[in-house]
């Protein structure tokens, strides 16, 4: 869990950090100092990105008839800190909290991201690429730990501003004369809430914020006695079976959609006028200048949609887990229901191919990713595991939306529009999606019931009881820390 703060202004206080050695006009090598706060973050996220490759290199992967395991990079760097700093002119003055920190993160990415590509396989899905270097083109970020103390000590100034203060210094041989070796990185933050205890913190200088690294809080909350089935769609984000909806705000993300789509058709009109393919456009460098400033305008677009949606979807998950005690979900297999659709050969022309629908899947697809379905299963299912008497459980989907809640008759003549279920059999009239809904709840507890009943074939019903009170005096003794 982490709370993200905004920075406002970056200061340098003391000595200027050394930045290494640069060769100057005449070719000769001469050190490099600057109190430039833009250059110092840059300088900070370059020397953790090298670290952090340093430390891939020595990962392994199978050659391509996996008959052998051969490096993952050209050249294995086996060097300690302490080595890197004595051969790497610009990692010598970094921060000792920060050089550190890529040894455990570059480990934690290694085997989750092996992890789950075990997981997709076993699951028949395409568990993608493997783990790659970092590169200069993604988000440029350090991290540095706080080790209770040691650096990266935030100060709270008033209500709505703080500041985190990470200290260095250069060695003797690197220190400019008269102003001592000591130099301070002073980031100013905006606060919304009070900032807990932390174990780290992560700095985002181009994307304007700082993350501080902790643990969630509880949530608060009693017994109700409340039980909901959600079908999740894109029409309606969230039915519930008491017949609500719990809608995006659509005006809004179309305004951005449609605000991004006509930047990206002018961004192609450059493409075709300029004489080049796509891909020889952007990688051989004859991007014009107002080309790659619509591309940040695009990305901030881009970013600004996310953070709609990732507002709404941490609102409703709070709200939905603060009043039921049961949520009950579809077990959605939302990459398959995205993928593209498979291609027709035409059996009378060769080398042809018949229409698929790809074509109106497009538009499903878009529609899909906008509602982003997924998000919200993950929201609930890590703030029930914080919640006290909380607990989500995921379904079967088949058939959901044909099947009638009321006498089961399922069919597809159920569904007679996207928005409308009249069933064929008892006449019952209702929202598609507030059927299915409901349908989604019903199976929730025929999974509930079957489950006691086979924990019930091992222990006695006091055992059950037991499990379940020691359950929720475990949650209850998570309580909120105080504020650092």
């Amino acid at each position: 869990m982490t709370q993200k703060v905004c920075i406002e202004r970056v200061e340098v206080r003391g000595s200027a950090p050394y930045l290494g050695m640069c060769v100057d006009a005449d070719g000769n090598e001469v050190p490099v100092w600057s109190d430039d706060p833009r250059v110092v973050l840059d300088w900070l996220c370059d020397a953790w990105r090298c670290r952090y490759n340093q430390l891939r290199s020595r990962r392994m992967k199978w050659n391509r008839d996996r008959s052998e395991l051969i490096p993952l990079g050209s050249v294995v760097d086996s060097r300690t800190d302490r080595q890197v700093r004595e051969q790497c002119s610009w990692l010598a003055s970094v921060p000792a909290m920060i050089l550190q920190s890529p040894n455990r993160i570059e480990n934690t990415d290694w085997w989750s991201a092996n992890k789950r590509r075990r997981t997709l396989k076993k699951q028949h899905r395409y568990p993608g690429s493997m783990p790659r270097f970092k590169t200069c083109k993604t988000d440029p970020m350090f991290v540095c730990w706080y080790n209770k103390g040691a650096n990266a000590v935030f100060h709270k100034l008033n209500r709505h501003h703080g500041m985190v203060v990470i200290s260095g210094q250069n060695s003797k041989e690197h220190s400019l004369p008269g102003r001592g070796c000591r130099f301070e990185i002073r980031i100013r933050v905006r606060l919304s809430q009070e900032i807990r205890p932390y174990t780290s913190i992560g700095v985002h200088p181009k994307s304007g914020y700082l993350v501080f690294v902790n643990d969630p809080l509880p949530i608060p909350r009693k017994r109700t006695g409340l039980e909901t089935g959600i079908d999740r769609g894109c029409v309606h984000s969230l039915a519930l079976s008491d017949g609500s909806f719990i809608d995006l705000p659509k005006n809004r993300l179309e305004k951005i959609d449609r605000e991004i789509r006509r930047r990206q058709k002018a961004q192609a009109r450059r493409v075709r006028q300029s004489g080049f393919d796509t891909r020889e456009y952007v990688r051989d460098g004859h991007q014009s200048n107002r080309y790659k400033e619509e591309q940040k305008r695009i990305g901030r677009l881009y970013r600004q949609a996310h953070r709609i949606i990732d507002d709404f979807q941490q609102q409703v998950s709070h709200r939905l887990v603060s009043e039921y005690d049961l949520i009950v979900l579809e077990d959605l297999n939302l990459q398959g229901m995205s993928r593209k659709a498979k291609p027709v050969p035409d059996p009378l022309h060769p080398g042809r191919f018949l229409s698929n629908g790809q074509a109106a899947k497009r538009g499903l697809n878009h529609a899909l990713r906008s509602a982003s379905m997924g998000g919200i299963r993950q929201k609930l299912e890590y703030k029930t595991q914080r919640a006290y008497a909380s607990s989500i459980l995921l379904v079967n989907p088949a058939y959901t939306s044909q099947q009638c809640s009321r006498c089961g008759h399922t069919c597809k003549e159920n569904r007679e529009s996207q928005a409308v279920f009249h069933c064929t059999r008892c006449g019952l009239k209702l929202n598609a999606d507030h059927n299915a809904a409901i349908n989604i709840l019903q199976r929730g507890h025929e999974t509930f019931i079957s489950g006691m009943d086979e924990a019930g074939r091992g222990n006695t019903a006091s055992d059950i009881q037991g499990k379940n009170l020691a359950k929720d005096a475990a949650v209850r003794k998570r309580k909120p820390t105080a504020s650092h």
